[in-house]
This record gives C-alpha cells, sequence and structure tokens, in this order.
C-alpha cells in the first residue's frame, strides 16, 4: 500500500516564515531571480563570480539551490493586458490590443510554456556537543529553545540576503502562506506554477493564530 504524502514530508510545523523540521532544525527560503549571465560582460561576469565566491568563503554553514521547472502561470500578464485595453481610448490600438491578447492565450493552451524558479534553502540545526573520549565519546544537542533558533536562522538569511543584493541578485523571504503555497504546488505538479490557492493559505494561517 502507498504511504500517504504527509509521511513524505519532513516538516513538522510551518510558522514565524520558516519549516520546523522533523528533528526541530529550521529552513527558511529564499527565491532568487536568476540572471542571464551569458549576456553579461566580461568584467561584470568578473565581479558576479567575485562576488558569489565571497558570499561562500564567509558561511560556515550548508545551502540547499532549489530548481523547479514547471508550466508557467501567465494570468496576471493577462489580467494587466485586459486593464490596460479597458484604460485605452485609441481604437487602433484597442484592436492590437485584442488581438495580442486572445494570441497569447490561444498560444499558451497549445503550447508548453516552461518557467524556472529558483530557491536557496537556508538551514539552522541545534549545535551538537562531542564529550568524552575515542571510546567514551557521547554527542548531545545543545539545549537551544526557538527563540534562540530562529535568531540564529536570520543572522544567516540576513548575511546570505546581503551578499546575494550585491551581486544583483534580489532574493524574496518567502513568509508563512510562500512556503504552504510551495509545499502545495511541488506535490501537486500537474498544476501550473503560482496557481495554487494561497488566499485558502492566508485564511488557514489566521484561523490557526487566533486559536492559539
Amino acid at each position: 500500500m502507498n504511504n500517504p504524502t504527509s509521511q513524505l514530508i519532513r516538516i513538522k510545523d510551518i510558522r514565524d516564515d520558516v519549516f520546523i523540521m522533523e528533528d526541530e532544525s529550521l529552513r527558511a527560503i529564499l527565491a532568487i531571480p536568476g540572471i542571464n549571465f551569458n549576456l553579461l560582460g566580461e568584467k561584470e561576469r568578473e565581479i558576479v563570480i567575485g562576488n558569489f565566491k565571497e558570499l561562500l568563503d564567509g558561511i560556515d554553514f550548508t545551502l540547499q539551490i532549489l530548481t523547479i521547472s514547471r508550466l508557467a502561470n501567465i494570468e496576471k500578464y493577462i489580467t494587466s493586458l485586459k486593464d490596460r485595453l479597458e484604460e485605452e481610448k485609441e481604437p487602433l490600438i484597442k484592436i492590437q490590443l485584442e488581438e495580442y491578447i486572445k494570441f497569447i492565450q490561444d498560444y499558451t493552451e497549445n503550447h508548453q510554456i516552461m518557467k524556472k524558479i529558483f530557491y536557496l534553502i537556508i538551514p539552522y540545526e541545534t549545535e551538537i556537543i562531542q564529550l568524552g573520549g575515542k571510546l567514551t565519546k557521547k554527542e548531545y544537542k545543545k539545549d537551544e529553545d526557538f527563540k534562540q533558533k530562529l535568531e540564529q536562522l536570520e543572522t544567516r538569511v540576513a548575511y546570505v540576503s546581503e551578499k546575494l543584493s550585491i551581486i544583483g541578485l534580489n532574493p524574496i523571504r518567502l513568509n508563512t502562506s510562500e512556503l504552504l503555497q510551495l509545499i502545495y504546488e511541488m506535490y501537486n505538479p500537474t498544476i501550473r506554477w503560482g496557481m495554487a490557492p494561497i488566499k485558502i493559505f492566508e485564511e488557514l494561517i489566521s484561523t490557526l493564530d487566533n486559536e492559539i
């Protein structure tokens, strides 16, 4: 018998804009807009590489890069075009906008337009203290409460975000509802990316907060 999806997700809770894992470690997620490295000049490439190296040299923890390729969601773009159409007064431009909207809608219905999404996963795990000699060595986890762990994680997030901004990548920190959306969309690959019912997630979070 197949195991339920919930058993495959090693996440105990989602709050304060972090994943709380089963082992009580924390994960913060940064969405990273991509840059076209091939379009950069030689000096620009050297600067990007140098700054990225500085980022890696300055960390003493692991980072995980998650790349997702999914069907693109252009509903917001279509909506913006329709809003522009309603505001437009010039008849010729209105006709052109109508034809363009129809073309985009027809094209996306008949072609798979893919989008790559990049995420950087920043962890914090309680330090393990080793006591004793080779034969009597024992390991203990440092005693830390959630607030202490969250402060340590936020320090890491601030450092990584600053270094990425210097490179020209402006990271976006996922909040609690966006973390829920990310998990939902990863385990429902048939929907277009960005079409998860985020309003439902926000209402669920609000209800849970009121119960605490």
